[in-house]
């Protein structure tokens, strides 16, 4: 009899044990969900933080659904129209402004194809493009969300966290269409800085075209007046993008002393 209550104790004894033990496990394992969504949080909040942490990243290689130019020319129009119905619908959520470019020319597309990508037309991911322009980080973040839940994004490219040697910020999307299965090109830019881009920027790269061609043509090196000519235009270029810049820096710390206050 004292053999059999012994072993009953023993018993017991062990399945305590071992219910502590996962009760242990299941908190630390609470516990790590818990900061994984506290981690989410903090990167996607709708501030200067949370679009600077948005990670650089290609969720999959980039490939069009067939290698074919005619095929993806073929149902290019109806993709792009997917894509204005989207950015549509986001703009008017997140109180921002969608811009819908061109198909990208067949003469463009043919030379890219044949000079960058290997003749490999299934790497053509800018066939469809467009932009959303935001005027805060609040509604840029908004509508990056919104596209996340209403496509597929395929890779990111965050050039507010890191900028184009030039100053240029942006946040460059590849996303898949639901309907269309077509993958196009997305931009989400601040506003100053787009139009510092459309503007400024752009004369300052004819600029710098137009001298390079003129030594081009004449077969020569730059000059050391031509080379510090360019390099002053560049940095009259980076200054206004910092400028523009500092402006949204200002104006979200400006949101979150008012948010604590």
């Amino acid at each position: 009899m004292n053999r059999i209550l012994r072993t009953f104790f023993i018993f017991l004894l062990l399945l305590s044990t071992r219910t502590a033990f996962a009760h242990t496990v299941d908190h630390q394992q609470g516990n790590t969900k818990n900061n994984g969504s506290y981690c989410a949080k903090l990167a996607l909040s709708k501030n200067l933080d949370g679009l600077t942490a948005i990670q650089s990243m290609q969720y999959q290689v980039p490939r069009q659904t067939s290698a074919d130019l005619d095929t993806l020319y073929s149902q290019a129009n109806d993709a792009q129209q997917e894509l204005a119905q989207l950015l549509n619908m986001i703009s008017k959520e997140s109180q921002t402004q969608s811009i819908l470019a061109d198909i990208k020319s067949r003469e463009r597309a043919e030379a890219k194809v044949q000079n960058k990508l290997d003749n490999d037309a299934s790497q053509l991911t800018d066939l469809v493009r467009a932009s959303i322009v935001s005027n805060d980080i609040h509604n840029l973040m908004q509508a990056f969300d919104l596209l996340k839940t209403d496509s597929q994004i395929i890779q990111v490219k965050n050039r507010f966290a890191t900028p184009k040697e030039s100053g240029y910020r942006d946040l460059n999307l590849l996303v898949k269409l639901p309907k269309s299965q077509m993958i196009a090109e997305v931009q989400l830019h601040l506003a100053d800085i787009a139009e510092i881009k459309s503007g400024a920027e752009h004369q300052v790269y004819e600029q710098v075209q137009s001298i390079q061609a003129s030594a081009n043509k004449q077969q020569r090196d730059l000059s050391e007046i031509e080379t510090a000519k360019i390099t002053q235009l560049r940095q009259e270029s980076h200054k206004l993008y910092h400028k523009a810049w500092l402006k949204y820096k200002r104006n979200d710390q400006a949101n979150i002393i008012s948010a604590a206050a």
